[in-house]
């Protein structure tokens, strides 16, 4: 099947150089976010049960912080990418006269399969095996228009960010006459047991919880931003973005997200009630992604700078190989904090915890730069590749 043969195909989208550093270094600093993000459980894994540590009160702003202005926005980021990319995949495939259909379903496999071995054996908060998920219904709406894919993330956002809203505010009403929170512990007691044995005990265990919340919860948000990548990518919005149209999202962005961070990032640390953090959730569903939009601005814009051009260089190698990257991050956190290696969770302050992501993403990069100043392709997109093409991995 040529591109031609396509119904309702997009025009071809021809990545420039300069397009592609920029997906590739929003990339990366989507990876810095997931990482600051995915630490916290490995520090503090009694919050999935909800145990919190004590942590004084600079722990309490640290994880306030992270909260509201990285919970639930780089994840957001990492899948307006991934349904951007969906875009250009889809055109390269094409032009190589590959069947696209038959090409994404292989890739949408062996991101299952990394995803599953990835949630049972290094991180139970694993996000690929969604991605996967939601990568069929994002091919089955590939020839969607850019309008309704755009209107079908909008939808999608609010109705999750309303409904999980709503649904804490009857938990809030039914708290005059029910312990809502006294029950929720009691729940997360049958889950105590998991924080005191093996890591790979903890992995297994708890896999279930955590793959429920992400298909059931985050895996429609990533879907919503799947489908709002498709839309940005079909009208080639990084292409047309002006410096003044993405000042102006800028602007509404701020406008809108930090107060929304601000909001959440107090409800999760500080408010204390399951309702609250329920609360908290669907704030930073409805106004995550205008944070991240800032983001996105801020960054683009900074790279057209000399200097921001600069950034954009360092930070691209690491988004070439972000798969890489990402699982590696998971294996250093195990590594640092479980029984894998030096089982220090517990046991670190998370101001601490967040200067040891930033030595390991300063790594990261470096490392990165070297590989892809030598090589085509990370070592896992190598072999993510020739399973997908069945061809070569073609690292050089």
């Amino acid at each position: 099947m040529t591109h031609e043969d396509t119904p309702n195909a997009p025009a071809p989208v021809a990545p420039a150089p300069s397009r592609v550093l920029d997906l590739d270094a929003l990339r990366a600093f989507a990876l810095l976010g997931i990482f600051l993000v995915n630490v916290q459980i490995f520090v503090d894994p009694g919050m999935l049960v909800n145990q919190r540590a004590e942590t004084g009160p600079l722990g309490d702003l640290v994880n306030a912080v992270t909260a509201g202005a990285f919970m639930g926005k780089f994840y957001i980021l990492f899948s307006f990418l991934f349904g951007y990319s969906f875009v250009l995949l889809w055109d390269a495939t094409a032009r190589r006269g590959a069947d696209v259909t038959r090409v994404a379903l292989r890739r949408f496999l062996a991101l299952f399969v990394l995803g599953l071995a990835h949630g049972l054996l290094l991180f139970t908060g694993d996000i690929l095996l969604t991605y996967a998920l939601c990568g069929l219904i994002l091919l089955a709406a590939r020839n969607a228009r850019v309008s309704t894919a755009r209107t079908l993330a909008i939808v999608l956002t609010a109705v999750i960010g309303l409904g999980v809203v709503a649904l804490s505010a009857l938990m809030l009403a039914m708290e005059s006459f029910m312990d809502l929170d006294t029950a929720a512990a009691m729940q997360a007691g049958s889950l105590d047991g998991l924080l005191e044995g093996s890591y790979s005990q903890f992995l297994l265990g708890m896999y279930p919880v955590t793959l429920s919340n992400m298909l059931l919860i985050q895996g429609p948000v990533a879907l919503a931003m799947f489908f709002l990548g498709l839309a940005a990518a079909k009208a080639r919005w990084i292409e047309h973005a002006t410096p003044s149209k993405l000042r102006r999202v800028l602007a509404i962005g701020l406008a809108v997200g930090l107060p929304g961070g601000i909001a959440t990032g107090w409800l999760q640390v500080y408010a204390g009630s399951l309702s609250a953090e329920l609360f908290a959730f669907g704030v930073a569903t409805l106004t995550g992604p205008f944070l991240t939009a800032a983001f996105v601005a801020a960054l683009l814009l900074g790279f057209r700078s000399r200097a921001g051009a600069k950034v954009r260089s360092a930070l691209a190698p690491a988004g070439q190989m972000a798969l890489t990257n990402y699982l590696a991050q998971s294996a250093v956190m195990a590594l640092i904090y479980t029984d894998y290696g030096f089982d220090l969770s517990g046991t670190i302050h998370p101001g601490t915890a967040m200067l040891i992501c930033l030595g390991v993403y300063a790594a990261q990069l470096a490392l990165s730069a070297v590989w892809m100043g030598r090589l085509r392709r990370g070592p896992l997109e190598g072999l993510f590749r020739a399973f997908t093409y069945w061809r070569a991995p073609g690292w050089r």
